[in-house]
């Protein structure tokens, strides 16, 4: 069993944490205009966010084929 020493070191560290998650977690303010940098998204991410083929498209950058014929994601393009 653990002393009462090794209890109050223990509950001082965890709440220590907490507090610098607290401090830490602090929302911006109503007037920053810093710029906000974007993740580099791995190839698995990008091919999985792209539509599917018979999906409804706008452009061809939208489908995983690269082939937006009609406003769908098609395996051919349109001719």
């Amino acid at each position: 069993m653990r002393t009462l020493q090794e209890k109050i070191i223990v509950l001082s560290v965890i709440l220590s944490l907490i507090c610098v998650v607290q401090v830490n977690s602090l929302p911006l303010p109503e007037d920053w205009n810093g710029l906000i940098r974007r993740t580099k998204r791995s190839l698995l991410w990008r091919w999985n966010s792209m539509k599917p083929v018979g999906a409804s498209c706008r452009d061809h950058l939208e489908c995983g084929t690269k082939y937006c014929r009609k406003n769908i994601c098609s395996f051919w393009i349109s001719t």
